[in-house]
């Protein structure tokens, strides 16, 4: 072999040597690139995932949250209905009362509600064929007996009124119908409705 050959022989060698170590050193490159890689894409993973938790966990609270709510309105909106027809079914129990018991109520009602003795009462159709003819003579002689007029008298006139009365002086009414009444006291008497009933 000549010495060009030699020379030749050498240069290629090291050039080979050379690649292969280049070659080498960028496989190890690509190696470090790619774990590195892939660690950032586990850790970017795991926080997606842990921020997706985080955001289940809060979605979940507000949907319980919103359910509860929900379901506290619809507790209150039926505990409510059950008032609204507890107040019904007492103004409809007022409004049934054998005639006797109903008419001696009035009695009491209206002579506690006089002011000069000289008033018109009003009642409903319904109550004026209902009470006793000598209903008003009754409550004349009631208030006599305490000392006050009595020429009290029955309107011709009927009102639109489930029960009670209206107390009509003048230009004055005094609605002392029975829903009036129920209405009026609703407000004070209705915690004590709501601890019974709950």
């Amino acid at each position: 072999m000549s010495g060009a050959e030699k020379i030749i022989g050498r240069i290629l060698e090291d050039a080979r040597l050379q690649a292969d170590a280049t070659i080498k050193r960028a496989g190890e490159e690509a190696a470090n690139i790619i774990r590195s890689a892939s660690e950032d894409a586990e850790a970017k993973k795991k926080q997606i995932i842990e921020k997706a938790e985080l955001e289940a966990v809060e979605v979940k609270k507000r949907l319980i949250a919103v359910a509860e709510l929900e379901a506290r309105k619809q507790k209150l909106k039926a505990k409510q209905e059950v008032v609204d027809e507890a107040f019904e079914l007492a103004l409809q129990k007022l409004n049934n009362l054998p005639d006797l018991e109903y008419q001696s109520i009035l009695v009491e009602m209206i002579s506690n509600s006089i002011e000069t003795g000289k008033e018109e009462v009003l009642l409903s159709q319904r109550d004026k064929q209902r009470l006793d003819p000598g209903f008003i003579d009754q409550l004349n002689k009631k208030l006599s007996q305490k000392g006050v007029n009595g020429n009290l008298k029955i309107s011709d006139e009927a009102r639109n009124i489930s029960g009670g009365f209206i107390l009509k002086s003048g230009d004055i009414e005094i609605n002392n119908s029975f829903e009036a009444i129920i209405r009026m006291k609703r407000d004070d008497i209705e915690t004590e409705v709501i601890k019974s009933l709950f």
